[in-house]
């Protein structure tokens, strides 16, 4: 709800909360595994080994959650930026050609009613009068 949220209040258009939902999800999904993974203990890191502990060949490495939670704090920042760029490249030349709003008008009337046949999800009035005629 956070980020559904602060993207309203700084007026950023994403009416189906797609990045409320992928984006903000997925980096606290990305950091949680390295916060809540305590197999042997906070400051060590079981990652891919199970309840074993990572380190060496008899003994767990002390401080192995830090180096976890860097390279998971890492991975957002990368993950962030790729999807940036590629946003970008994507996007930037919708807008410099037009082509990335809908134009005024179709926005004042609405798109359901511009762009979609009923013109309202629920059509309720129409399906009324279609009944009471065949009465």
């Amino acid at each position: 709800q956070g980020a559904s949220s602060l993207l309203q209040k700084v007026k950023v258009d994403d009416p189906i909360d797609a990045f409320a939902v992928h984006g903000a999800c997925g980096a606290w999904g990305t950091l949680a595994a390295a916060l809540f993974d305590w197999g042997t203990g906070a400051d060590f890191f079981n990652g891919w080994s199970g309840w074993s502990c990572v380190g060496g060949e008899d003994a767990c490495v002390s401080g192995a959650f830090g180096e976890a939670l860097t390279a998971n704090i890492l991975e957002i920042v990368c993950i962030a930026g790729w999807t940036a760029f590629h946003s970008i490249i994507i996007f930037l030349p919708l807008k410099l050609a037009g082509l990335l709003r809908a134009p005024d008008d179709s926005q004042d009337r609405g798109m359901d009613e511009v762009k979609h046949s009923p013109p309202k999800a629920y059509a309720m009035d129409s399906a009324r009068k279609q009944e009471q005629e065949t009465l």
